[in-house]
């Protein structure tokens, strides 16, 4: 089940808590149990398992071999790449995966191996209320990736907020064409979009906080909380198949920048973090 599934209840990225939280971890910043309540947000339980075996490992929120697996990690990576924008990934297995899921921490963890990965996927069981499973299923590249290089190949943290600034402006515009041609009640459609909102935004170690990563995560949280709602309504954007597809031609992009600021403020985070 991807990502985009999951009810809005439940907090989205998890390669971005997990990687934020066990960096301030492996910094002595928090404890274990810290790094398995910020991903609690994301779902009731979490199971690891490996590319070659689906057998889980693990219990409830006790993830000992997850958090056992980044203990001796010496940098971590979020990417979060989407279908045509693999963002510096190799084609591998783990490359195939994150796409689907939309997400991946990336780990540098050894001096000959290869690069670790984890990728989460969820499923639900029940339906009042669904009871969500996350279950990371842990890769290894063949080669070690250039994870600085993949971090600071990006555009600048200076440049992504200008042009999230610019992208509140168009998702704003976007707000008004949701309800198509019936009435959307108000105070529903600001309801839905500060759900959806809640749900994209990123909760950083609070001791490792800094004004522009908060910022950046903030804004992208609200940006994408109105691509995801636009996405949903796409049949009432627009009253021709052309505008339907410049309509979603800019959903896209919107998402796009979204998902590159988010990392963008989480790797720095992380790296701050390490380098103390």
């Amino acid at each position: 089940m991807n990502r985009s599934d999951i009810l809005p209840s439940t907090v989205a990225w998890p390669t971005c808590a997990l990687g934020a939280w066990a960096a301030a971890w492996l910094a002595g910043r928090c404890s274990p149990d810290d790094v398995i309540e910020a991903l609690a947000e994301s779902a009731d339980r979490h199971e690891v398992s490996t590319e070659q075996s689906r057998s889980a490992t693990g219990s409830g929120n006790r993830m000992v071999n997850l958090l056992g697996s980044l203990k001796p990690a010496r940098q971590l990576v979020v990417r979060l790449p989407s279908t045509g924008d693999p963002q510096g990934l190799p084609p591998h297995p783990a490359t195939a995966k994150a796409l689907v899921a939309g997400e991946v921490l990336l780990v540098d963890d050894s001096d000959t191996a290869g690069t670790l990965a984890l990728v989460p996927e969820f499923s639900t069981l029940g339906v009042d209320p669904p009871y969500v499973t996350c279950r990371w299923t842990t890769f290894r590249y063949a080669d070690r990736l250039d994870l600085a290089h993949l971090v600071s190949s990006g555009p600048s943290a200076g440049d992504l907020e200008y042009d999230l600034r610019q992208a509140v402006r168009d998702a704003a515009s976007i707000i008004g064409g949701l309800g198509g041609r019936r009435s959307v009640d108000a105070g529903d459609l600001r309801k839905e979009l500060a759900a959806l909102t809640a749900r994209h935004r990123v909760a950083l170690p609070p001791h490792a906080l800094d004004t522009r990563s908060t910022r950046l995560i903030d804004t992208a949280a609200q940006v994408e909380a109105i691509v995801d709602l636009a996405g949903a309504r796409r049949v009432e954007i627009g009253d021709t198949a052309g505008q339907w597809d410049s309509g979603d031609s800019a959903l896209r992009g919107l998402q796009t920048l979204t998902r590159t600021a988010r990392a963008a403020a989480v790797n720095h985070t992380i790296g701050e973090l390490l380098r103390r």
